[in-house]
């Protein structure tokens, strides 16, 4: 029947009276059923499921992205004549594959935030090129853009380094700084101690005592490598002078002079030349001579006698290679050394004394200026304390400035006495 057959009887007759058909609904009692819907099949007449749902997730399997892994890139010749400068073989390495073992190595090694005992990390172009011209090779270099290439030295780096694109935002994770440079190099410690040596050094050498500020070591290292030290020694109280921070502020002072760190006060005559001029540089600003020699020769008979009386000597321990001075490790003994005046004189009158050719300079930090310990060594080779006149009521300078005039003026007494040296390089 048609539709208008429909219609005329529904009028005359009610809805009622209309028997419904496969697939419609009739209402009763205010609920109805669902429509029946078809089943839809594939090619092989297997049921699909055909729901919003199965849809949305057949969209997110086609659309998800394809995880590849890292890949070797050289660039062509014609990219590095157009970019006019040298582009080494890199590996491009992806900041979201969590399963990389690049990346998980390149953490480990690069993060500057952790301590890392067997590498160097530096970071910038200025540290890189610093290290490179002291003839150091890199280990591995990584970089969040090739254009940061430009300004590294990379013809003078040996095919064994490695080179790795990272993302920006993972460099960002590994370095302490609030604007990463965006490149970053790691170098073999021991290679580093091992092969610098200073080009024309005076026969100076600087011992750091408390210096726990990075900011303040990083640029007495730098004073210390101007003025020709010979190397630089650090006592166990001083800050690590391979940290991020203190590579900042020496600005390539640590590829210039080598550094020997952790030395203890008892083992430190060990290290040192024979019979040197030991200088204190502790800030003084004014002449310190309350006693006279003879009193002053009593008092450190009577400290010696007593260190005698307690057993200590000059020993060789099993376990080390350097011979230590136990009476340097009794801090009460070392208290009393500092009680006695040392010969104080300003700086500008400084000489070296008779029969010594080296000089041993002595800095500490601006808090707790050198230890006790410093005071016993500069008795024991008749030392002298530098004191630098001040004026307008200014109290004391810095940690800097007062080693940066020691220092020049120790230089100036050197190549005086030795007017063969030049501090050309």
């Amino acid at each position: 029947m048609g539709s208008k057959w429909c219609l005329n009887r529904a009028l005359r007759m009610g809805w009622r009276g209309i028997e419904p058909s496969a697939g419609q609904v009739r209402f009763r009692g205010g609920r109805g059923s669902s429509l029946t819907y078809k089943a839809v099949l594939d090619d092989e007449g297997k049921p699909v499921d055909d729901s919003r749902l199965a849809q949305l997730k057949k969209s997110a399997a086609d659309n998800k992205p394809e995880f590849k892994p890292a890949r070797s890139i050289q660039p062509s010749i014609d990219e590095s004549e157009a970019r006019d400068f040298h582009i080494p073989h890199y590996t491009k390495v992806g900041g979201w594959d969590k399963t990389s073992k690049h990346l998980k190595e390149l953490g480990a090694k690069m993060n500057s935030k952790k301590e890392k005992p067997d590498f160097i990390v530096l970071e910038g172009t200025r540290l890189i090129n610093e290290a490179l011209s002291a003839g150091l090779q890199p280990t591995s270099i990584i970089f969040s853009r090739v254009k940061l290439l430009k300004d590294v030295n990379t013809k003078d780096i040996d095919k064994n380094c490695e080179f790795f694109h990272i993302p920006y935002e993972n460099i960002k994770m590994w370095s302490d700084l609030k604007t990463p440079t965006g490149v970053m190099a790691a170098f073999d410690k021991s290679e580093v101690e091992n092969k610098v040596r200073a080009k024309s050094p005076l026969p100076m050498t600087l011992i750091c005592d408390q210096i726990r500020t990075p900011d303040n070591l990083g640029a007495t290292l730098r004073v210390a490598a101007a003025a020709g030290v010979e190397r630089v020694i650090l006592t166990r109280q001083c800050v690590d002078p391979w940290s991020t921070k203190v590579l900042r502020s020496a600005a390539g002072a640590h590829f210039l002079v080598p550094i020997q760190e952790n030395v203890g006060w008892e083992a430190m005559k060990s290290v040192l030349p024979a019979y040197p001029h030991v200088v204190i540089a502790d800030l003084a600003s004014e002449e310190i001579n309350r006693c006279s020699l003879s009193d002053r020769e009593r008092k450190l008979m009577e400290l010696e006698s007593r260190g005698q009386d307690e057993g200590y000597t000059f020993n060789q321990p099993s376990d080390a290679d350097v011979s230590v001075d136990l009476s340097y490790l009794d801090p009460e003994l070392t208290a009393q050394y500092r009680q006695v005046p040392v010969n104080t004189s300003n700086y500008a009158n400084f000489d070296l004394n008779p029969g010594c050719s080296h000089a041993v300079v002595i800095v500490g930090g601006e808090t707790e200026g050198v230890s006790d310990a410093a005071y016993k060594l500069c008795h024991e080779f008749n030392g002298s304390r530098l004191y630098i006149p001040l004026q307008n009521n200014v109290n004391s300078l810095n940690v800097i400035s007062a080693t940066s005039i020691v220092m020049f003026r120790i230089q100036q007494a050197l190549l005086a006495s030795s007017p063969g040296t030049s501090t050309a390089a």
